[in-house]
C-alpha cells in the first residue's frame, strides 16, 4: 500500500511539529505555566495519528484509535517499566510525567481523524515539492528529543535537595543492604514523614464526616484514634522508605539521605537485586543556583550510586 505523503507534508502537521520543538526546548522553561505544560500534548496528539498512518498505511482505518490507546498508556504508571528499559539501552533518554489531566487533549483526536479520512482536503494545504524523507527525519528527532524535566528541586531555607529521577539497581537484596548499612554504624530509620505523606489518602478514608456537627458545632470529622494508630504503625512497618540520618558523601557529611528500596524487576535475577530510588538529601542552606549545580555534579548519581553499591 502506497504511503500518502500529504499526511506529513501538510501545514497543520508541520506547524504542530514546529510548536512541539519550540515548546519542549524553550517555552516550557521561559514561560512555565499550565498552558505550556499541555501544549506539547495537544499538538502531539494531532500529529501522531497522521505520522502513524504515513508510516503504516494499513493502519489508516484505526490509526487514531491506536494513537489514543498509546497516549493513555504513555501517561499511565503502566509505562514506567517500558521507559526504564528503553532508557537503559538507548543513547537518547525519554521522560514523561504521569498526569491524568493530560488525557483531555484526546478530545482533539477528531481533527486528525477527519484529515486522514479526507485526503482531498489534506492535499489542498500540503507542500508539493518537498521530499517526505526530509520531514520524516526531523519529526523522529523532535519526538525523541522531548524536553528533559528538571532533575531536582532545592529549598535554600532548609537546604533540602530533592531528586526527581535518581534511581539505579544494585546486586544486593533488601535484607543484605540494610544489614550492611547498619554494620557501618549509620543511623538508619524509616522515613516516616514521606510514608505518612504517601499514605494520607488511605488514612483519611478511615474517618467520616458528621453532617449534623456542622450545625451544632461538634467534631465535623471523626476517626477512631486506636484504629488510626494501628494503621499508621502498620504503614510504617510495611514501608521500604528509609532515611540515613548522617552519612559521608565524597568529602562532605550530608544529612537525611532519603531513599526507597524496591524490587528490581528489570534485573536478570530480581530476587538477588534491588532498585534504589533516592528521594533527597539535606545539604548546605542558602546556596545560589550555581553552587547547587556544582554540588549536584559532585553528589548526584555517580557518588551516591557508588556509595550504595559499595555498602
Amino acid at each position: 500500500m502506497r504511503r500518502n505523503t500529504h499526511l506529513i507534508l501538510n501545514y497543520l502537521f508541520l506547524g504542530c511539529l514546529t510548536v512541539l520543538f519550540f515548546n519542549d526546548h524553550f517555552f516550557k522553561f521561559q514561560y512555565t505555566s499550565w498552558f505550556t505544560g499541555k501544549l506539547s500534548d495537544a499538538v502531539g496528539i494531532v500529529l501522531f495519528p497522521m505520522l502513524l498512518t504515513y508510516l503504516f498505511p494499513w493502519l489508516r482505518q484505526n490509526s487514531v484509535f491506536v494513537a489514543g490507546v498509546f497516549f493513555a498508556f504513555w501517561k499511565s504508571p503502566f509505562s514506567e517499566n517500558f521507559i526504564t528499559f528503553y532508557n537503559q539501552i538507548s543513547p537518547i533518554s525519554i521522560h514523561r510525567v504521569v498526569d491524568y489531566t493530560d488525557l483531555m487533549v484526546s478530545l482533539l483526536l477528531p481533527v486528525p481523524y477527519f484529515l486522514i479520512k479526507n485526503n482531498a482536503v489534506l492535499e489542498q494545504f500540503s507542500l508539493k515539492r518537498i521530499n517526505a524523507f526530509a520531514v520524516l527525519l526531523p519529526t523522529v528527532f523532535v519526538l525523541m528529543s522531548t524536553s528533559q524535566p528538571r532533575t531536582y528541586t532545592y529549598s535554600p531555607e532548609t537546604g533540602t535537595l530533592t531528586f526527581m529521577d535518581l534511581q539505579f539497581e544494585i546486586k544486593k537484596t533488601k535484607t543484605d543492604l540494610l544489614k550492611e548499612i547498619q554494620d557501618q554504624n549509620l543511623v538508619l530509620e524509616k522515613d516516616t514523614a514521606y510514608i505518612l505523606e504517601s499514605s494520607r489518602y488511605e488514612i483519611s478514608r478511615m474517618g467520616k464526616f458528621d453532617q449534623d456537627a456542622i450545625k451544632n458545632g461538634g467534631d465535623i470529622f471523626k476517626i477512631n484514634n486506636a484504629d488510626l494508630k494501628n494503621a499508621i504503625v502498620k504503614e510504617i512497618e510495611n514501608s521500604s522508605d528509609y532515611k540515613i540520618r548522617e552519612i559521608k558523601i565524597g568529602d562532605r557529611t550530608v544529612r537525611n539521605l532519603r531513599f526507597s528500596i524496591k524490587p528490581a524487576f528489570m534485573a536478570m535475577n530480581p530476587k538477588k537485586n534491588s532498585k534504589i530510588v533516592v528521594r533527597g538529601v539535606q545539604i548546605d542552606k542558602n546556596l545560589d543556583e550555581n553552587k547547587v549545580g556544582e554540588r549536584l555534579r559532585e553528589i548526584y548519581k555517580s557518588v551516591i550510586t557508588s556509595k550504595f553499591k559499595n555498602f
